[in-house]
């Protein structure tokens, strides 16, 4: 059976093992504070994970499904002070992540997600800060 936990913590260690942003990953929560620097934020990245999705295709005669394989789709959001470094946090990210071999798997930018290549400006916090948000697949067997 392949364990989403497992996925997320190998994912996580990948993303703590990142120069300058990697001591600044959160598993689902971000805090209310984050880490500042003469007034701005520090970049960071906040992961989200869940559980992996059946894959029908993979499915023998009787029509069960398999447990050996799954469809896994977790999310890194990149966030900086702005745009700029958002960008530059997220090059980081993405040569860390692309073709990661994770799970029997190698890890992807998900073909079928909503992608944005642009960081978005978030003014509901102070102080405001851009960010990413990327999506990924993993497609075990």
């Amino acid at each position: 059976m392949v364990d989403p936990n497992t996925l997320a913590d190998l994912l996580l260690a990948k993303l703590r093992s990142l120069p300058d942003i990697g001591a600044r990953v959160y598993d689902g929560l971000v805090p209310e504070r984050v880490p500042e620097a003469g007034g701005y934020i520090r970049p960071y990245i906040a992961f989200h994970a869940g559980l992996a999705a059946d894959l029908p295709g993979e499915r023998d005669l009787t029509g069960l499904v398999d447990v050996t394989v799954a469809d896994w789709s977790p999310q890194t959001t990149v966030v900086g002070p702005d745009a700029r470094i958002c960008r530059i946090a997220a090059q980081q990210v993405t040569a860390a992540l692309t073709n990661l071999p994770i799970g029997g798997g190698w890890l992807m930018p998900d073909p079928d997600a909503f992608r944005i290549n642009t960081p978005l400006t978030d003014t509901q916090v102070t102080p405001a800060r851009a960010y990413l948000p990327l999506q990924w697949r993993l497609i075990t067997n």
